[in-house]
């Protein structure tokens, strides 16, 4: 049987277990936000290094000796380079795709024996995959450099 205290107590308690899921809930959903985030970052800057490791593997198919000179050996190391990378990036969203293979922020440059080529995602920070949140405590989530950037060389 239930008392007139024990009434007041329950009466009391109304609506704590929200207000108890609503201090929790703000911690996990930025802690959640953030692995996904910066999962998603990694995931591309893999892909970017990826990419990248295929151009220049590419570029060693290009036989040296069917060209006259240097400038076009060089040049066709490059496009072949950069094809393959663009080639390798498929895989990317609408969105990411404009800003890295549209955008031309594949580099493909050969050195003496060496072709380095960069796959570069510009400003990432403000124009990303998931959107940066801005939380009065905490700031910035997630916070990331402005641009991702996936490299490889090879001495050809």
């Amino acid at each position: 049987m239930m008392t007139q205290r024990t009434c007041r107590l329950r009466h009391r308690q109304r609506g704590a277990a929200g207000i108890e899921f609503a201090l929790i809930f703000i911690p996990f959903f930025v802690i959640f936000y953030a692995i996904v985030s910066y999962s998603l970052a990694m995931l591309l800057m893999q892909g970017f290094t990826q990419a990248a490791e295929e151009g220049a593997r590419a570029s060693i198919a290009v036989d040296p000796s069917a060209y006259s000179s240097t400038a076009d050996y060089a040049a066709k190391v490059q496009s072949v380079a950069v094809d393959r990378a663009a080639a390798a990036l498929s895989w990317l969203p609408a969105g990411a795709r404009r800003q890295v293979i549209d955008g031309q922020q594949i580099r493909a440059v050969l050195v003496g024996s060496v072709v380095s080529v960069t796959v570069t995602y510009p400003d990432y920070s403000t124009n990303g995959l998931v959107p940066t949140l801005t939380l009065p405590v905490i700031g910035a989530v997630p916070r990331l450099p402005t641009n991702l950037v996936g490299a490889a060389s090879l001495s050809i």
